[in-house]
């Protein structure tokens, strides 16, 4: 039985438009212009993660709209890793989003 820990994500994490200093946590290729809460809950689900969205302020971006998302991740993976991949996810997403 593997146990779960809770990680807390942040919309600007994935922003492209942002610097690092304002939120961003991944390099631009791994992240999208402007992401929306429903892409990213989307991207979290479709990798197996369960999901609760809180309408919140990130600190450092006060005056956007923005989101928390509380996610169930395995104990034995790190926050970046589960950051990393949601991050893959959303561009494929907008890739293919773009193609169609």
């Amino acid at each position: 039985m593997s146990s779960e820990r809770e990680v807390r994500i942040w919309l600007e994490y994935f922003d492209q438009t942002l610097s690092r200093r304002y939120g961003r946590r991944l390099p631009r290729q791994l992240t999208v212009p402007e992401p929306r809460v429903g892409e990213v809950v989307r991207a979290c689900e479709s990798l197996g993660y369960r999901c609760e969205v809180e309408e919140k302020k990130y600190p450092r971006t006060w005056y956007r709209q923005s989101a928390r998302i509380v996610l169930k991740v395995p104990s034995g993976i790190s926050k970046y890793e589960v950051v990393k991949q949601i991050g893959k996810k959303l561009v494929e997403m907008r890739v293919k989003q773009l193609t169609q």
